[in-house]
């Protein structure tokens, strides 16, 4: 009989899925009862550790003082509690929408590492956050992020205009310092070639910092359910990654990398770690330090309709051996692993009680 995982997701957008919802759908696929519930508060009322529907519980992000007393809970039960982190919140930027909310006065970045500690395991997404919290919890897993390539969504029908090269970017308004930099060079890939358009979807003030490009080479794509975002990127030639290299985004997995590989687009990105792992450079994308590597890149790009096709193809197959079904066996064999750790510790203890 397999595993009864519940995973329960921050939120059903980007990191939802890839972090919960496609580690589960890849774990169905190999037997095991596997579901995923959006929210990550727990209500002691209507919550019940005791019911006999799940074995395991993967809680994204927890932080709150009703999740640490969870965890405590399960482990009497004999189930497994792991939480599930994709940043380094201790350093999140001034900028960051965030930074309120894990470092501003009462923030929550000290109850997400004592629920690290009470869990029975902590799964992360590169290995600079495994690094970061073993020594909050010796049970830290780095499981790289994956696309769910059986998933419709990556299989998007669009329509490209003749004779427009589209260069886009996508993303949530923390990346707006991230995204800062780079405006000098796509305006001045806009003067230089009038068949360029840059594309932002998401957050409005990204798009804003675009006031010197002409309204015809500039467009703004609202922001859309995750099973549509893909559609919003198969829209752009060319890809774009721009990061500050900073502690925060040092910790950063190579995700939206593996969005534009998944679709077949080429992309540019800050040489930080995660990216010096995936991008094989001039075969999959460019890795670019400075203005001038971002302009001489991005020429080259516009210019060379065969090379794109030819990255965007290179990039496609890596990212099929980073399909979620990939790292399943991976999943599977750490969670079993706890599950049977706990089960014996719970044995050991209730032999040892004087009662």
């Amino acid at each position: 009989m397999g595993m009864k995982v519940l995973f329960y997701c921050a939120n059903l957008s980007g990191s939802g899925h890839y972090r919960c919802v496609y580690p589960a759908r890849a774990l169905r696929r190999r037997g095991h009862r596997a579901d995923w519930q959006e929210g990550i508060t727990f209500n002691p009322r209507t919550f019940d550790p005791a019911d006999p529907s799940y074995d395991v519980y993967v809680i994204q992000m927890a932080q709150f003082r009703e999740t640490e007393a969870l965890l405590g809970r399960l482990a009497a039960l004999g189930k497994v509690g792991l939480v599930e982190v994709d940043d380094h919140v201790r350093v999140t930027p001034f900028y960051n929408p965030a930074f309120r909310k894990f470092r501003g006065r009462g923030g929550k970045a000290r109850l997400l590492e004592e629920c690290m500690k009470a869990a029975d395991g902590v799964t992360v997404s590169t290995p600079e956050l495994a690094e970061l919290y073993a020594p909050l919890n010796p049970n830290t897993f780095p499981l790289p992020n994956c696309i769910d390539l059986e998933d419709p969504a990556w299989k998007p029908r669009v329509e490209k205009a003749e004779g427009r090269v589209v260069v886009g970017w996508a993303g949530s308004p923390t990346h707006l310092e991230d995204f800062r930099p780079l405006v000098p060079v796509l305006e001045a890939l806009c003067r230089r070639y009038p068949r360029v358009k840059v594309a932002v979807g998401g957050p409005e003030e990204v798009f804003s910092l675009l006031g010197q490009i002409p309204e015809s080479q500039k467009e703004y794509l609202s922001p859309v359910p995750f099973d549509k975002y893909p559609e919003m990127l198969a829209r752009f030639d060319i890809g774009l990654v721009p990061l500050l290299d900073n502690a925060f985004n040092r910790c950063k997995s190579d995700l939206k990398g593996l969005e534009y590989s998944a679709l077949g687009i080429p992309f540019l990105a800050s040489p930080l770690p995660a990216y010096r792992r995936l991008v094989e450079e001039g075969r999959n994308g460019f890795l670019c330090s400075h203005r001038r590597e971002w302009f001489g890149r991005l020429c080259l790009l516009v210019e060379k309709e065969d090379l794109r096709r030819r990255m965007g193809e290179a990039a496609r197959e890596i990212v099929e051996r980073r399909m979620s079904d990939h790292y399943a066996p991976l999943w599977e064999g750490i969670l079993e692993a706890l599950l049977l750790r706990r089960r014996l510790l719970s044995a050991v203890e209730s032999v040892s009680s004087p009662n």
